[in-house]
């Protein structure tokens, strides 16, 4: 039996092709590691980026509404003092109430030939009532109202003598019709000056009585209501006694 021998390159090369083979496997085992590796950090760097993003949008989202917010508030601008004066006051525009004036059917109005914003009231029929309307203004709206009614000496007593009696009765007379046309002229023209219409009418009755009730010059009646100023006295006047009134817009 005889034994084949293996030349001594052949044996080489078998050593030479198994080396080959296992050092593939290893170069091919680490390039698989590398790609596994860099597959994660690629991984890892994209969700980082993400996340980032993410949050930078959440973060915008949430300061937009504050700076729109503040933009807004810088871009408004402050009330102005104008502003602040015109709210302020309650009185209509000058050109409303003159034409409230020559319009009403309470009384009759006749402009004062030597004041431009005064006015002479008449009030009633058969009995007239007279009384002065005075008004300013203040940036072309109401700012105040005055008005004046004439009244007579008070006659408490009829007396003795048939003077004394007309005298007293002309003064009962005189009053009734001034109550009527103080309380009818003042119902009608102080809810006309008031642009708000807030005034009650129930108020405005409430100051007519008073206003009745003062009997010696000097004596007076003031009240204030819901911003509305209403200031009353009795004076002796020029010519006779005179009831006056002032109603204040401001």
């Amino acid at each position: 039996m005889s034994i084949e021998r293996i030349p001594p390159i052949g044996i080489f090369q078998f050593f030479k092709t198994g080396w080959d083979s296992k050092r593939m496997k290893q170069t091919l085992r680490n390039q698989l590691t590398n790609i596994v590796f860099l597959v994660l950090i690629v991984s890892a760097a994209l969700a980082i980026y993400l996340l980032s993003r993410a949050d930078g949008e959440t973060a915008a989202q949430t300061a937009t509404p504050i700076a729109t917010e503040s933009a807004t508030e810088s871009a408004t601008p402050a009330p102005s003092g104008t502003e602040t004066k015109k709210s302020s006051i309650r009185g209509v525009p000058e050109s409303v109430f003159t034409t409230y004036l020559a319009t009403s059917e309470v009384f009759s109005a006749e402009k004062s030939r030597h004041h431009a914003r005064e006015y002479s009231l008449t009030y009633g029929d058969s009995s007239k009532t007279k009384a002065t309307l005075i008004y300013e203004v203040i940036d072309g709206n109401l700012s105040s109202v005055e008005i004046d009614f004439p009244v007579l000496e008070e006659y408490k007593k009829k007396g003795k003598t048939e003077i004394e009696g007309f005298l007293y009765e002309t003064y009962q007379k005189q009053q009734l019709a001034l109550q009527d046309a103080l309380t009818a002229i003042l119902s009608e023209l102080l809810p006309a000056c008031d642009a708000k219409d807030e005034l009650q009418l129930s108020s405005i009755r409430y100051w007519a009585e008073q206003v009745m009730q003062l009997k010696k010059s000097g004596s007076d009646f003031e009240d204030t209501l819901e911003g509305y100023h209403f200031l009353a006295y009795r004076s002796q006047g020029e010519t006779q006694p005179e009831l006056i009134c002032i109603f204040y817009l401001t």
